[in-house]
């Protein structure tokens, strides 16, 4: 479908420019955002961020609808471009809104809710005076669609979203102390310059539906990023998952970075846990380690792990690991459950020879193995 969508923009741009092909882009992409949103509903919308993935969805296939009927009839209805635009300006706070929900901001003070709805309302306003002295756009004489003198204001202000938007997704990935969070805040802010720039171009070439190619393709390969990160996150822990995990040590293999250390932990006793208090406490227990680890001892640059059922995995690049461990120790033995809690430590340092991460689990597996060992000696 991608290739699809790229093959048809070139074929409009430089080829043929009717209104046949125009009409074929519109629905593929609207097809493509259908798919996503009923793929979202099936999926039962648990939680917000796919409640708000569906609206950037649904305000998307308003706007390519009433942007279709106004290019391929060449309507000069001042109604309908006012609608198109108004659903452009939805189509930027929907976005804005995703990204809130992604980033996990939400907005608790009514002062804070005007001023996130500010841009749209002045958008309202402006294209309501339009309709009185054509101060945003005009139709000529000879039909042709003209910019008024607010037109840039207009973008700007719509534009404010798609910048806030990406600075917060920047300011949250540089905060993240989770691997994947990182990366996924990362791509969030990527798309949101993206999609400004989509609409920058639009502007230049209005007869080209670059904006609807465009963010077609960002809702697609956001929708991916998102299913990706479910897929790579452990639904208990929130921590990363054992499929991330092997693709992280290769990456650090292939690096080749001498100053990593892997460690393994495992909870001592885990079973008995089970047995004596039941698995919702264990769960809680594995949750609270999990904690501790993201809170308390792991560095920004660390990569933490659960690597299956009580046995967590660590990266370190640092030089102290004898002082992590302990901070470890020190941090888990505080938390408050009617069981003792601790872990077991097991840790191996990089080296050139491990050609392979599963060299360097082995290593750092059987050092964990040796202290389970001496804790049932003693």
């Amino acid at each position: 479908i991608i290739s699809l969508m790229i093959w048809s923009f070139f074929m409009v741009k430089w080829i043929c420019m009717n209104e046949i092909l125009f009409a074929e882009i519109y629905y593929i992409c609207i097809a493509v955002m259908l798919i996503l949103g009923f793929k979202t509903y099936r999926s039962m919308m648990k939680n917000s961020q796919k409640v708000s993935f569906l609206a950037v969805v649904f305000v998307h296939i308003l706007y390519f609808q009433t942007d279709l009927v106004r290019m391929t009839t060449n309507s000069q209805d001042l109604f309908l471009n006012e609608m198109c635009f108004l659903f452009f300006s939805l189509c930027t706070l929907s976005w804005f809104n995703y990204i809130q929900t992604m980033l996990g901001i939400h907005y608790v003070k009514k002062s804070q809710t005007f001023f996130s709805m500010l841009p749209v309302i002045i958008s309202v306003v402006l294209l309501l005076v339009n309709t009185l002295n054509g101060c945003l756009f005009y139709i000529d004489q000879s039909g042709d669609f003209q910019n008024g003198s607010l037109y840039i204001l207009y973008v700007l202000i719509n534009d404010i979203y798609y910048i806030i938007g990406a600075y917060q997704a920047y300011i949250y990935s540089y905060r993240a102390k989770n691997y994947q969070q990182k990366k996924s805040n990362q791509i969030l802010g990527i798309y949101m310059i993206s999609l400004l720039l989509i609409g920058t171009i639009q502007d230049f070439f209005r007869d080209i539906p670059v904006f609807c190619v465009g963010t077609s393709l960002s809702i697609l390969i956001v929708y991916i990023s998102l299913e990706e990160q479910m897929i790579s996150i452990d639904p208990l822990t929130q921590l990363n998952n054992r499929n991330r995990m092997e693709q992280y040590l290769f990456e650090c293999v292939r690096s080749q970075d001498l100053n990593m250390y892997l460690l393994v932990l495992d909870v001592n006793r885990f079973k008995k846990i089970n047995d004596e208090h039941g698995h919702a406490q264990g769960d809680l227990a594995l949750k609270a380690i999990a904690n501790c680890l993201k809170e308390s001892c792991i560095e920004k640059s660390d990569f933490i792990a659960r690597y299956g059922g009580d046995e967590f995995v660590i990266v370190y690049k640092g030089n102290d690991v004898e002082d992590l461990c302990q901070r470890i120790h020190d941090s888990i033995q505080k938390l408050s459950f009617p069981f003792d809690l601790d872990v077991s430590i097991g840790c191996a340092l990089y080296h050139k020879d491990m050609h392979k991460w599963s060299d360097w689990f082995i290593e750092a597996d059987k050092r964990l193995y040796n202290e389970k060992k001496n804790l049932k000696g003693q």
